[in-house]
């Protein structure tokens, strides 16, 4: 077991040298503002956007083959 495990370990122990150097800073994040919920979850909108607005997500300023109003007959 500990062959699958290994990596892990190493990564546990180089996130723990990083806090101790004061490189990073390890900080808890409620579960309902976990960014990543909005990729993973069934959201209401307005909670949607406002996650898709910390992760930084836009629209983009141009259109490679047009607009969706361009399609539709």
């Amino acid at each position: 077991m500990h062959a699958r495990s290994k990596h892990i370990e190493i990564d546990v122990h180089y996130i723990k040298d990083q806090v101790l150097q004061n490189e990073i800073v390890v900080a808890y994040v409620p579960s309902a503002d976990q960014i990543a919920n909005c990729l993973t979850k069934a959201l209401t909108h307005t909670r949607f956007n406002q996650l898709k607005d910390k992760l930084g997500v836009t629209l983009s300023p141009i259109s490679l083959k047009g607009g969706i109003r361009d399609k539709i007959p």
